[in-house]
C-alpha cells in the first residue's frame, strides 16, 4: 500500500473529515483507484482510503488511525452495517436509501431500495473496483429481483469512470409501483431523475398533511412526479396544482394521479416555475399552502450568491400566493446553502412581499440519510414549514 502525506498546517481529516483535497497532499505519483495510506508529515498515520488524483477530493477516508488489510472484506462488513440498522426502522416502507456513501462508511456508494429493485450510483473511482463485492452482499441481504447502476452521471467523468446506465444483476423493473402515505407511485429509475424518486423528502411529505385541513387549494412548484401534492390530495382531499418544466415528469405525475383516481382534483403543468410563480402572484391568485422543492440552486461555492437570489425570487412570489393562515413549505437541497443562508433568504422574501411569516418547523433529509457532523455537506437538504400571515 502506498503512501500519501499531508501538507504541514490545520486540515479538516484530523477533525473528522473523511474528505481530503488535492491541495493538503504533499505530491505524488499514484495510479487513481489505489487504496492508500494517509499520513501526517511526522508520521503519524492517519487512515487508509481511495485516492484519485483528478478529483478535487483527492482522498476518500474508508478508515481512520489504521491500514485496512482486506478492503473488500470491510466494504462487505459496511454494506451489511447499513443495511442491519435501517432495516428496523423502514420496515413498513417499499422505498428508502439502503446506503448513504461516507455517512455509511462507503464514499462513493449510494444505494436505494424501491421494493424488489434497487438503484445503485457509483461516484467513487476507488469504491468502483469494489462494485462486485457490493451487488453480491446486497443480494445476500435483501435479496432483490434486480439491481440495477444508474451511473449517467457528470461527476463520474470527472473520477475516471464512464457515463453509463446498466443492470447489474437480475431484471430491470421500471417502471415500477411503490406506496407512499397511502399514495400508489410510479417510479421510472431507468429515465427518472436521481436514482427515480426523492427519498430524502419521505418524512416531510407526510408532516405537510399534519399542517393542512379538509378541501384546501394547494400548489406545488418544482413538482416532479407529484408526490407532495398527491398525498395532500389523497390524505385532504386537496385540490392541487403541479407546476414542472420536465415534461416526462409532468406525464408520470397524470399516470399517478390517475391511479389513485385523482385525476379531478389535480392539474399538472409544463412550465418554468420561475415564470409560472411571477405570473400567477402577479395576477393575485391565493391558495391555502404553496410547495417549493426546487433542484440544487447551485453546485459549488462561487455560485452561491447567484443562488441566494434564485431562492429569494421563488419565496418572495411563493408568500404573496398564500393567504394569511396557510403555509409555505420550502425547501434548499444545495449544501453550500446553509440553514441561516435559507432562513435569511426567507426573512428577506417575507419583508419585500410585506407577509409576517412564522417558521413552525425546520426539517431536513429523513433518517436514511443520516448526517456526518465532521461532513457539513452531508446535510445537504434544508425545509422549513413557515405559518403565513397578512
Amino acid at each position: 500500500m502506498e503512501t500519501v502525506t499531508l501538507t504541514r498546517g490545520s486540515h479538516r481529516v484530523l477533525t473528522g473529515s473523511p474528505w481530503i483535497y488535492r491541495t493538503e497532499l504533499e505530491p505524488v505519483s499514484i495510479a487513481p483507484g489505489a487504496v492508500v495510506r494517509v499520513t501526517t508529515r511526522e508520521g503519524r498515520m492517519v487512515g487508509t482510503g481511495f485516492y484519485n488524483p483528478h478529483s478535487m477530493i483527492a482522498v476518500r477516508l474508508l478508515a481512520r488511525g489504521e491500514l485496512v488489510p482486506d478492503v473488500a472484506a470491510l466494504v462487505q462488513q459496511r454494506v451489511r452495517e447499513a443495511w442491519a440498522w435501517r432495516t428496523p426502522l423502514f420496515r413498513d416502507r417499499e422505498a428508502w436509501r439502503v446506503i448513504y456513501a461516507e455517512a455509511d462508511g462507503l464514499p462513493g456508494l449510494v444505494v436505494d431500495r424501491y421494493g424488489p429493485l434497487l438503484v445503485m450510483e457509483v461516484t467513487s473511482l476507488g469504491m468502483a473496483s469494489y462494485r462486485d463485492v457490493v451487488v453480491e452482499t446486497l443480494k445476500d441481504c435483501l435479496h432483490p429481483e434486480g439491481i440495477y447502476e444508474h451511473g449517467d452521471l457528470p461527476v463520474r467523468l470527472r473520477e475516471g469512470l464512464p457515463r453509463e446506465n446498466r443492470v447489474l444483476w437480475g431484471q430491470l423493473l421500471s417502471p415500477l409501483e411503490i406506496r407512499e402515505h397511502g399514495v400508489r407511485l410510479l417510479v421510472d429509475v431507468a429515465g427518472g431523475q436521481k436514482t427515480g424518486h426523492f427519498l430524502d423528502q419521505y418524512e416531510n411529505r407526510r408532516r405537510v398533511v399534519d399542517f393542512a385541513p379538509e378541501g384546501i387549494h394547494v400548489f406545488d412548484a418544482f413538482c416532479h412526479t407529484g408526490a407532495f401534492g398527491l398525498i395532500l390530495a389523497h390524505r385532504r382531499h386537496a385540490r392541487v396544482t403541479g407546476i414542472d418544466i420536465n415534461a416526462e415528469a409532468i406525464r408520470q405525475a397524470e399516470a399517478n394521479a390517475a391511479l389513485n383516481h385523482l385525476g379531478e382534483r389535480t392539474t399538472f403543468v409544463v412550465e418554468n416555475a420561475f415564470d409560472w410563480l411571477r405570473r400567477a402572484s402577479d395576477q393575485g391568485d391565493q391558495y391555502d399552502v404553496g410547495i417549493l422543492d426546487p433542484p440544487a440552486f447551485t453546485k459549488s461555492k462561487e455560485s452561491l450568491a447567484q443562488a441566494l437570489k434564485g431562492y429569494k425570487e421563488i419565496n418572495l412570489r411563493a408568500l404573496k400566493l398564500i393567504r394569511p393562515g396557510g403555509y409555505l413549505v420550502t425547501s434548499s437541497c444545495s449544501y453550500h446553502v446553509s440553514e441561516s443562508d435559507f432562513i435569511q433568504v426567507v426573512h428577506s422574501a417575507a419583508h419585500d412581499a410585506h407577509r409576517f411569516v412564522r417558521i413552525v418547523e425546520i426539517r431536513g433529509q429523513g433518517p436514511d440519510h443520516p448526517i456526518l457532523p465532521a461532513l457539513p455537506e452531508s446535510r445537504y437538504l434544508k425545509c422549513l414549514i413557515i405559518a403565513v400571515g397578512k
